[in-house]
């Protein structure tokens, strides 16, 4: 980030309130120069801002948005940056056994299952791996292209990181 630039921390982070995260916007620290915060709390399906940031981070908490939001959420992320402007973002991914135990356990308890969702009692909340042909699907129909991308997995599951650009314009409706 270079001074006067501005990013939006999505998300970032864990804090009290089922589906409302942090959202922050800071000018971007530079040789001298301060970090001006500004903190709202907003759930990522619920993000308003138009054309407001240079760049976009969500991370670990993307996971946590059932998938019919996401396409909605990618949106508004989208609508949040400048027009070619970045957007950084996590996907959470669990390997194939433990994502068939997982929709086998919702379905046998008659619950709507989705390929991919974590509602176990054992886990932290809700999770939504969709896998990284589903997300990057996503990412194209929202006009994303990504610059760069990474994994890194650790015990059974992993972090996928994708860095994307924002076209030119405003994202598809």
């Amino acid at each position: 980030m270079r001074n006067g630039q501005v990013l939006s921390d999505a998300g970032c982070g864990r804090c009290p309130g089922r589906g409302r995260r942090p959202v922050g916007g800071h000018a971007g620290p530079g040789p001298g120069a301060g970090i001006a915060v500004s903190l709202e709390r907003a759930s990522l399906q619920e993000l308003s801002y138009g054309g407001r940031f240079d760049a976009v981070l969500t991370i670990d908490a993307i996971q946590h948005i059932p998938p019919e939001d996401w396409p909605g959420v990618l949106t508004n992320l989208h609508r949040a940056s400048r027009p070619g402007g970045l957007l950084y973002l996590t996907v959470h991914e669990l390997e194939r056994h433990h994502l068939q135990q997982a929709f086998a356990s919702l379905s046998a308890r008659g619950l709507p299952a989705v390929w991919g969702e974590l509602a176990e009692p054992d886990a932290p909340g809700y999770h939504y791996c969709p896998g990284r042909d589903q997300a990057v699907d996503w990412f194209g129909h929202q006009g994303l292209a990504i610059v760069g991308e990474g994994f890194r997995r650790e015990n059974g599951w992993g972090y996928r990181h994708f860095l994307l650009r924002t076209g030119p314009s405003s994202p598809p409706s």
